[in-house]
């Protein structure tokens, strides 16, 4: 009976397969990040929303019979947010680029040329610059690996995908206790980023 089961998934795995539409994806964006939970002396405050950029390339496995798609995707993303500093009006802008990895499982209705869709997208980045804010923080103090989840819709009009992501980081930037900015003892342990992506593709 194992057998048959095995033998009938194997032949359900080659079906979809030999349905399915491949697509490579040039892709390119905007992000708008914030940081969230910081811990300045006792007060807790999050970080201001900036606006930074995504871009890179991808591959998507269409199986129009079912409405599934699968499209991992590589891209540069830069996080950028500030904060306004409670004594003086000096604004703190933070910024860190990423290799990011988002596995974007998509479910559409197909509509002539047509498909609106929503997806879920885990993902996975990896950090590989900073900008001048964290010039003095050694990078044994940066977890530079990060994953979280992003939820969005998008709508594909023939080979040209409009989509809106909004994403939430579970690890933690910082893997130290404090950082000295400008003599303030910023808590940054407990730290995520999150934001709002809007991007659009074109698939060949």
């Amino acid at each position: 009976m194992k057998k048959i089961f095995v033998a009938l998934a194997l032949l359900l795995c080659v079906g979809v397969y030999a349905n399915a539409q491949v697509s490579f994806v040039v892709k390119g964006g905007l992000n708008f990040t914030k940081m969230s939970d910081i811990k300045l002396g006792n007060l807790e405050q999050s970080w201001n929303s900036q606006t930074g950029f995504h871009a890179g390339i991808g591959v998507q496995y269409k199986i129009p019979t079912i409405g599934l798609s699968f499209q991992p995707e590589v891209l540069y993303s830069r996080a950028r947010t500030n904060f306004m500093g409670p004594l003086t009006d000096h604004a703190y802008n933070f910024r860190i680029d990423y290799i990011n990895v988002p596995l974007n499982l998509q479910w559409g209705i197909n509509f002539k040329a047509i498909r609106p869709y929503v997806f879920v997208a885990p993902y996975l980045s990896y950090a590989v610059a900073k900008g001048e804010l964290l010039k003095n923080v050694e990078w044994d103090n940066i977890n530079r690996f990060d994953y979280g989840l992003g939820l969005g819709v998008g709508i594909e009009i023939w080979k040209l995908q409009i989509s809106g992501k909004y994403s939430w980081g579970f690890g933690k930037p910082f893997n130290k206790n404090g950082i000295d900015i400008d003599s303030e003892d910023w808590k940054l342990d407990d730290s995520h980023l999150k934001g709002f992506e809007l991007s659009v593709a074109f698939l060949f």
